[in-house]
């Protein structure tokens, strides 16, 4: 939990990150769901945002973490001085 600060979360975010409608999907298709569990509980935890486990259908149920639109403002106050201009466009509505 200690290991993901919101620099590194910032870099998650723009390498695997994709907005998805007023939210944010996560990629973690190589994590067990062990791991995913334990990935969804820090970002709860310690960053206080809503998040929940989509699965991807077309790639064999493949899960993806998403980040609730309601928990946006507080992702993009947490990460938007680490974000490059170029990948704003994923925090940004």
């Amino acid at each position: 939990m200690e290991l993901l600060t919101p620099i590194g979360l910032a870099h998650w975010i723009m390498g695997d990150g994709s907005k998805h409608n007023l939210g944010l999907h996560l990629s973690v298709y190589a994590f067990s769901k062990k791991d995913v569990n334990l990935l969804i509980n820090t970002l709860e935890i310690k960053f206080h945002l809503k998040c929940s486990i989509h699965n991807l259908s077309t790639i064999g149920h493949k899960p993806r973490i998403y980040i609730w639109k309601e928990s946006m403002p507080l992702l993009k106050d947490l990460v938007k001085l680490y974000i490059i201009p170029e990948m704003k466009y994923k925090i940004n509505e």
